[in-house]
């Protein structure tokens, strides 16, 4: 395992944290935007770029947890209760499953929808045959998951501002990219 004396996570870390953040948020945003959309070929697009983003979050999210697996984490504040830090770890844990539960879910359900998926430069098929009450079965989990997957990244966000506008213990620092001319241990 690589060891570090870093402060914050190194930069893939961080660039691949805030890239997820954000196509979760497109991809819920146009969950939203598909649900008020009429039958057409524009929401068939919008409903695959859905499943773009999705399948992009799958994907960097085991690219990070792979990451994760070979580097250490920067340490918690030195005063940080064990108690604590056993919240942080099991939250932090959910996040992933949900990061990997919910699109994978979302994929399955597109599938037994008879739905591929169309990245511009391949398409993935449907290895399914259709199944319309399956994937209405699968659909409604993946979107009770997503609610939850929703208040879990409001309850991440709540601390991390906690831990900055409260404790102001840095602890948010670390999934900051650094300053240019800022020097930082790796």
């Amino acid at each position: 395992m690589l060891q570090t004396t870093a402060q914050r996570y190194n930069a893939l870390m961080i660039a691949i944290h805030w890239l997820v953040a954000g196509l979760v948020a497109f991809a819920a945003i146009s969950a939203f935007v598909i649900d008020e959309m009429p039958n057409s070929s524009a929401k068939a697009s919008m409903t695959n770029l859905h499943f773009v983003f999705g399948s992009l979050v799958l994907g960097l999210v085991v690219v990070r947890g792979l990451l994760r697996l070979t580097t250490t984490a920067p340490a918690l504040p030195a005063d940080t209760h064990p108690h604590v830090a056993k919240a942080a770890l099991i939250g932090h844990m959910g996040l992933y499953a949900l990061m990997v539960g919910v699109p994978l879910i979302g994929v399955i359900t597109a599938f037994y929808r008879g739905r591929g998926i169309d990245f511009g430069l391949f398409q993935i098929a449907s290895p399914f045959d259709s199944n319309r009450t399956t994937g209405k079965f699968f659909k409604e989990i993946h979107e009770l998951l997503a609610y939850g997957f929703f208040a879990a990244i409001g309850g991440h966000a709540l601390f991390a501002l906690w831990h900055h506008y409260i404790l102001k213990d840095g602890l948010m620092d670390r999934m900051r990219f650094a300053k240019s001319g800022t020097k930082r241990a790796e």
